[in-house]
């Protein structure tokens, strides 16, 4: 089975692979096996046009969430709130990843290299969702 066919039958093992990847983003806690997807370092360009829109529109929304829960991170009133509190406010802006995944996006600090690639990403995804590329 090629990667493409992974990705067409497992969208979200893409997003997978990238935490794989760069561990230091973080793991979340119900991640697909990526046992079968073997990614060369050019497969890695932030904006995947390489890969089927399933399993890209997979890594842009897991970045979008990703971005909202380190956002967070950097907000004082956000950062006073009971964790549960803080849960309903990612769940009220439409997180798709877990609360538990988003609260140790939100508490854990990326590694200069994955900090620059995620940002390389969220880029890429909005380029790629208004046409820009």
């Amino acid at each position: 089975m090629g990667i493409l066919d992974v990705l067409i039958d497992s969208p979200a093992v893409l997003a997978s692979f990238a935490f794989s990847y760069y561990g230091s983003l973080s793991a979340p806690n119900d991640m697909v096996p990526t046992s079968d997807l073997s990614l060369r370092a050019y497969q890695l360009d932030p904006s995947f046009l390489w890969a089927p829109p399933a399993a890209r529109a997979s890594v842009f929304s897991w970045a979008r969430d990703a971005f909202i829960a380190q956002s967070a991170r950097s907000s004082q009133l956000f950062a006073d709130l009971p964790d549960d509190c803080a849960g309903d406010v990612l769940e009220f802006l439409n997180e798709t990843i877990t609360r538990k995944d988003s609260l140790f996006i939100a508490t854990h600090t990326p590694t200069p290299e994955a900090q620059a690639w995620f940002d390389s990403l969220i880029k890429a995804g909005l380029a790629v969702k208004f046409g820009l590329l």
